[in-house]
């Protein structure tokens, strides 16, 4: 499933670039959102055998799900939403926002991995011992990785402003993110004193006296 998934991988940029690169923000993360959340349904077929009915065994089906339809939807939800935190980051701090997204991907992660198992526990499925029982995980999948995603991510989308993907989210020449006078102060001395570097080199040349670390 390894090669398999790079290929998609790499097919599922180039898919994008051809066909979404052009589309609005909004539409494109709506139409992410909703083939996101329809790619559970390998699992669910998987689960209620309905491949077997149709003569897929489960190796084939699950190669055909996991490496194929779910890489292209990872790669398809991963890359507007990647632009959207280039083009939120503020200038000279993309670093720093970048750090700050991983954080929260990794909190997410975590937090919603503990959901899941008190939604398990609450279920009353029983997924260890002899008398296991998943009774319940058709329900489980339909409720928690189709209808949710798609309740709480497109009325979300309405957050992001609807402009193309070429043009930018946030113009920081009108929201002053670098004002001159923040530096400067109002008459300019001050900033000048910040600003130029020779200035406190040169008080330190006319001190006369031998740092100690320079002896």
């Amino acid at each position: 499933t390894g090669i398999v998934g790079s290929v998609v991988n790499f097919v599922s940029v180039i898919l994008y670039q051809a066909f979404m690169s052009t589309w609005r923000f909004r539409p494109a993360l709506i139409f992410t959102i909703v083939i996101g959340s329809l790619a559970p349904i390998v699992d669910l077929v998987i689960v209620m055998r309905w491949n077997e009915a149709i003569g897929i065994s489960d190796e084939v089906f699950f190669l055909l799900g996991n490496a194929i339809f779910e890489n292209l939807v990872v790669i398809l939800l991963a890359i507007p939403m990647s632009a959207i935190y280039a083009k939120v980051s503020p200038p000279g701090m993309e670093s720093a926002v970048f750090a700050y997204v991983v954080g929260i991907g990794n909190f997410t992660g975590m937090f919603s991995g503990l959901v899941g198992s008190a939604i398990i526990e609450w279920s009353n499925m029983k997924t260890v011992g002899e008398d296991c029982d998943f009774s319940e995980l058709p329900t489980i999948i339909v409720l928690f990785k189709i209808l949710l995603p798609m309740l709480v991510g497109i009325p979300a989308t309405f957050l992001i402003p609807n402009v193309l993907q070429t043009e930018p989210l946030i113009d920081w020449d009108k929201e002053k993110w670098c004002e001159e006078d923040v530096s400067t102060g109002n008459d300019g001395e001050h900033g000048e004193s910040l600003m130029d570097p020779q200035i406190s080199v040169g008080n330190e040349e006319d001190d006369g006296r031998i740092e100690p670390h320079l002896l």
